[in-house]
């Protein structure tokens, strides 16, 4: 029974690093273009802030039940319905010619990133043992670095091949992305599985575990407003940074695709070492030594004297998140096995829900303050709220003594 289930454990594994990388390639190619995109369909910076707020809010729900899913039928199927979502997002891109297409593919992407990315991580967490987990998640995601690496350049020369930064430039990447994303999908469904049987559980009972546990544990209540907190950070500011590159730092569609392909050579040469790093000295430890490049890359691009020094930022950048596979790692050990489904459901319908508004905020700051205020402004949200909630979440690398401090809902 232990060999069969270590043999599933490593299948998973495999099927979820090639899903992640060939994923990352297509993902990647439309990456850089999607806000230029919906500001290319002649919306303004705040209509398009007004757009992501209102996706993000209707993303909330159908992301969290997908979430709970993974806990309360199987890990697969939840897999297996936020893959197609994550298709639909980019056949809707691609087909959009109204706002209600644009609102329902942002939304839809939204459910795929906060769903998908959830699900896999579960899967990827159940397939890798405590110890080697952080490395395990530092492999995975440097696979889908490589693959992705190449992508804003391809991206590029689509774009140029089809009319520039323009609608009918950008529209042909959607569909690449869905052909590619069926691809890997239908591969991972193959041979992914659960590693084991969950134990049975209702709707409404995960829902009141997922409350009591939240409640019995306060660094976990910590980690959703530190989450929530993420939204005025990145929610805020990540839809505007190409567009801040292209009209204020004059970056052109190749600008973007060496700043998308510096971002990524920075990430896959740091996250193996970050990951094991974060297995060695634990996963706080790791994020907050990290930190401190994101800020140096968000005032090289601010600062940029000319466009050039944009790919250095976004190099800088890429080193910088290859600390996501410690963050990955750190969310999923917060809690036990059977407690990951409902855990990243419960974070993700209270934290979307409210950083709904961030992207509108973003967009007024962006237009009717300056759009370095926005950045600035992203930056001291994160400095000196977020990083004081990392430090006091409670280490995860001696998972024995992490599990016996952890405090178990009891409910009948």
């Amino acid at each position: 029974m232990a060999d069969e289930e270590s043999h599933q454990r490593r299948r998973n594994y495999l099927a979820l690093l090639l899903r992640r990388t060939l994923a990352g390639f297509f993902n990647g190619l439309p990456m850089q273009y999607v806000n230029l995109y919906i500001v290319e369909c002649g919306y303004s910076e705040v209509d398009l802030g007004a757009v992501r707020s209102v996706a993000t809010l209707l993303a909330a729900l159908p992301s969290s039940i997908v979430n709970l899913v993974a806990d309360v039928s199987s890990r697969k199927r939840a897999y297996a319905l936020a893959l197609l979502l994550e298709m639909l997002s980019a056949l809707l891109f691609y087909v959009s010619s109204n706002q209600l297409l644009l609102v329902l593919a942002v939304t839809f992407s939204l459910v795929s990133f906060f769903g998908a990315t959830n699900v896999e991580n579960v899967l990827l967490a159940d397939s890798v043992r405590g110890r080697r987990r952080a490395f395990g998640f530092g492999v995975a995601n440097s696979l889908s670095i490589v693959a992705s690496a190449t992508a804003p350049v391809v991206a590029a020369f689509i774009v140029n091949i089809f009319g520039g930064i323009s609608v009918q430039g950008i529209r042909p990447l959607f569909l690449v992305q869905l052909a590619g994303l069926a691809f890997a999908s239908a591969i991972a469904l193959i041979f992914v599985s659960d590693v084991r049987e969950l134990e049975k559980v209702s709707f409404s009972a995960a829902l009141k575990e997922s409350i009591e546990l939240v409640r019995l544990n306060p660094w976990l209540k910590r980690w959703i407003l530190l989450e929530i907190l993420g939204g005025y950070v990145f929610s805020m500011s990540v839809p505007y940074q190409m567009i801040y590159a292209v009209d204020v730092k004059g970056a052109d569609e190749f600008v973007l695709g060496y700043m998308g392909l510096a971002f990524n050579v920075g990430s896959f040469l740091a996250s193996p070492l970050i990951g094991k790093l974060a297995d060695k000295i634990g996963r706080v430890k790791t994020i907050l030594l990290v930190r401190p490049l994101f800020y140096i890359s968000l005032a090289i691009f601010l600062f940029a004297p000319n466009p050039a020094y944009l790919v250095l930022a976004w190099f800088i950048r890429g080193i910088w998140m290859a600390s996501s596979s410690a963050f990955q790692t750190l969310v999923m050990e917060l809690v036990p096995y059977e407690f990951r489904g409902r855990w990243a459901s419960m974070r993700t319908l209270i934290s979307i829900t409210a950083r709904s508004p961030a992207p509108l905020v973003g967009g007024l700051i962006y237009s009717y303050v300056s759009p370095d205020a926005l950045f600035i402004t992203a930056a001291l949200v994160d400095m000196f709220l977020r990083v004081p909630l990392i430090y006091m979440t409670p280490e995860t690398l001696n998972r024995k003594q992490y599990l016996d401090k952890l405090r178990r809902p009891r409910i009948n």
